[in-house]
């Protein structure tokens, strides 16, 4: 195989591995996650990947009211430069509501600590951006020589990623219940490194992210119940 094939094919490889919705090496929870090391990766429904860890002692039949804990907003998502503390502050509210208008149609919704009742915490705890994958027109001889250009020029589209870390607890004792992280990924909607988010250009993203924290409030009752049918 000569050179050019080969530089060819790594392209290729390298952007398919490329903007994932799984958190990166350098997006470590810093916030709400206690089980980080015991976290498997989970597909909810597709391209809705992300971490989780669900209690093997969770009596799901113990729980049947939730309580929503506004969504907070981590200090180190704050101070991202193309990500205004405004925007972020306004994704933490959105989440907020889409998540008590989805969750509250299938589970009664309390307000305070009670018997019975799991709180949900939410938790926006980074932000960043990174530069737009390679399309595959741009890994042929011109076209990877413009985006490379682009690149070092800083205009090149860059992605928008907000890592959420969602904990499911007991809302009288506080005991960890399950545990989720993933990210928001909005993908090329910054033209260069220089412009700064607007919140209509990752609402529907955001929206569509909510769906990823109902399925991980699903996927928990299913594991607990087959944890509850293997132990009884």
């Amino acid at each position: 195989m000569n050179s050019k094939a080969f530089a060819v094919i790594f392209l290729v490889m390298f952007i398919a591995g490329c903007s994932s919705r799984l958190p990166t090496d350098s997006e470590q929870p810093t916030s709400l996650i206690q089980n980080s090391d015991q976290m498997v990766e989970v597909e909810y429904i597709h391209d809705a990947t992300g971490l989780q860890w669900v209690s093997p002692s969770l009596e799901i039949s113990q729980y049947d009211k939730l309580k929503i804990e506004p969504v907070g907003l981590h200090q180190d998502a704050r101070a991202v430069r193309q990500i205004p503390a405004a925007v972020l502050k306004r994704v933490s509210g959105r989440l907020t509501q889409r998540l008590t208008q989805e969750l509250g149609e299938g589970v009664p919704l309390v307000e305070k600590p009670q018997p019975q009742a799991a709180t949900l915490k939410v938790m926006i705890s980074r932000a960043s951006t990174d530069m737009e994958d390679l399309q595959i027109t741009e890994v042929l001889p011109y076209g990877a020589l413009i985006g490379g250009a682009k690149a070092l020029l800083g205009t090149r589209d860059r992605n928008v990623r907000i890592l959420v870390e969602s904990q499911l607890v007991d809302s009288q004792t506080d005991e960890v219940l399950a545990e989720r992280v993933g990210v928001i990924l909005a993908k090329g909607i910054l033209e260069n490194d220089t412009v700064e988010l607007e919140y209509d250009q990752i609402r529907e993203t955001v929206d569509r992210f909510t769906q990823d924290i109902v399925h991980f409030i699903r996927l928990t009752a299913y594991q607990a119940t087959i944890n509850e049918n293997e132990q009884g």
